[in-house]
């Protein structure tokens, strides 16, 4: 009993460890540029579904295809609609793993395991070590399929197995809740599938539980999904959502089905590991051609889960062409455009921090941190642009608008550090479950508002180069300076008085000195608009 135990287990954390292996290989080879494909080729829901195969083809894993989705969500690259067609893809995409394991390899495994260990050790070049670790993949996966297969021969002449599988096969449904619950555990379907595979060659399982067992396994993979998506954006939760909302409707269905699939399928092969890998081939393919018509639907009952807008950060440039180039004056104007774009996206950053000082909303802290990266991406554009502006010849006029354009990109981008500082500071603040008193609040507000206000006068000051609105912004700071020293006082005061807690107090003054950096910023800006930098 032990030998059997261990030959089963052993050989599970061998397949386990050989994909773990396979799919780190392909990462290392293909990976980067499969992301850079996942963010720009998914304009249609054909193409996304069919990329969505491609990758999970190339890596192996409809798990890694699936968090790669949700980390593009998150930083805005890609829009819900297409992330739901690349992991419709990717259902297909996981199944060529079963189509591999079914082929009975015998020995050939140590051919495998032999050249992928010559190639990491001897090879000196990184690619051949990576397709080394590939080939070493496929050789352990290999291994333990045969390990397992060697458990599976004797398992059968045990009375409790025999009488389980025979309870398994009356009703399909504790089949699938099996093939979850294990999906579940080993956190992926390729095992659960190469298991049953392996077992099913050896005529430990019939086919029509064998096909249970695998359609468990499609409905336990997501929830992989649904625990990368917990901490992460709506777009993140409600991809996770559609994904089982897909599986569970479609096994539900099919599963009323098995015996007559059982049938169909047992006639594309007269080997059972094949028919196995054929039926969640077959299962996968169905289901992605019933639900792609139906994304819109998806997409809507995701929304009524995971109520609230959809998340759309405002990324990239907009107006610049470097086309444009050849004529300054053109260039410049597109420049100025663009500038007022960045800035745009950081007064609504500035805007989402103050509201985020109140409700703690975890949402609008993971949106400010987008929309710093989106700003740090503009600011890198415009100072390349801007360079190349400044070795054209063109009048004095144009001459001095790219100078206070140069100046303000800085400035900018600054005002984005600092409101980006300060969602750090209330996640932290919420990390430690720190409470502001009602008048610390109300005094924050206060500034707050008179740092967005400074900041907006200076990019209208900025767009339509008026020294008066230059000047009210620069009269703003003034204003906020007083006021922060005046709340710095109020602060003190409460301090002596005991109606504030110590350890608020840090944070307190950490905000007040990163809205004072904003008006700085602001005035800054203005003073450039005046002054003609």
């Amino acid at each position: 009993m032990v030998t059997i135990l261990f030959n089963i287990f052993g050989g599970l954390s061998l397949f386990l460890y050989g994909l773990f292996i396979l799919s780190e290989g392909l990462k290392q080879v293909f990976y980067k540029e499969l992301k850079e494909i996942l963010q720009k080729t998914t304009s249609s829901t054909i193409k996304a579904v069919g990329l969505g195969t491609l990758v999970t083809t190339i890596i192996q894993s409809s798990s890694v295809t699936v968090v790669t989705l949700i980390g593009l969500l998150n930083s805005s690259m890609i829009n819900l609609t297409q992330a739901l067609g690349v992991m419709l893809g990717a259902k297909i995409g996981t199944t060529v793993t079963a189509q591999i394991v079914a082929f009975k390899i015998g020995l050939y495994y140590f051919p495998f395991i032999i050249i992928g260990c010559f190639l990491i050790f001897f090879s000196g070049q990184k690619r051949l070590q990576n397709i080394g670790q590939i080939i070493l993949g496929f050789g352990i996966l290999f291994l333990g399929m045969h390990t397992i297969s060697l458990g599976a021969q004797s398992i059968q002449e045990i009375p409790f197995f025999i009488n389980s599988l025979l309870f398994l096969s009356r009703n399909i449904f504790l089949g699938i809740l099996t093939g979850t619950l294990f999906t579940f555990i080993v956190q992926s379907s390729s095992v659960t599938t190469g298991l049953i595979i392996a077992m099913s060659m050896e005529g430990a399982l019939t086919l029509p539980l064998a096909i249970a067992l695998t359609m468990g396994a499609n409905i336990g993979t997501s929830i992989t999904g649904f625990l990368a998506s917990l901490g992460s954006c709506k777009s993140a939760k409600r991809l996770s959502i559609s994904q089982f909302t897909v599986n569970i409707i479609g096994v539900t269905i099919f599963a009323f089905l098995i015996p007559s699939f059982s049938h169909i399928i047992s006639l594309t092969s007269p080997d059972i590991g094949r028919q196995i890998a054929n039926a969640h081939t077959f299962f996968n393919i169905i289901l992605v051609l019933i639900s792609m018509p139906l994304i819109g639907w998806l997409k809507k009952f995701s929304f009524k889960i995971v109520p609230g807008p959809e998340e759309e950060i405002d990324r990239g440039i907009k107006f610049l062409e470097y086309k444009f180039l050849k004529f300054p004056s053109l260039a410049l104007s597109q420049a100025q455009k663009e500038v007022l774009h960045m800035a745009n996206i950081t007064k609504g950053m500035l805007e989402k921090a103050n509201e985020a000082m109140f409700t703690g909303d975890k949402e609008l802290f993971n949106m400010v941190k987008i929309e710093e990266y989106s700003v740090d991406e503009l600011h890198h554009i415009l100072d390349d642009y801007l360079t190349r502006i400044s070795s054209q010849a063109f009048s004095r006029e144009d001459s001095q608008k790219l100078a206070i354009l140069i100046h303000s990109v800085t400035d900018i981008e600054r005002v984005a550090d600092h409101a980006n500082n300060l969602i750090e500071i209330y996640e932290f603040k919420a990390q430690k479950n720190i409470i502001f008193s009602e008048q610390a609040k109300s005094e924050l507000n206060q500034l707050f508002q008179k740092a967005i206000s400074a900041f907006t006068l200076s990019m209208e000051a900025l767009d339509k180069n008026d020294h008066s609105i230059a000047q009210k912004a620069i009269e703003l700071e003034n204003e906020s300076d007083r006021m922060e020293e005046e709340l710095k006082q109020n602060h003190y005061d409460r301090l002596k008085e005991g109606t504030c807690r110590p350890e608020a107090g840090p944070m307190y003054l950490e905000i007040i000195m990163n809205l004072g950096r904003v008006t700085n910023h602001a005035e800054n800006i203005a003073r450039g608009v005046i002054m003609g930098f």
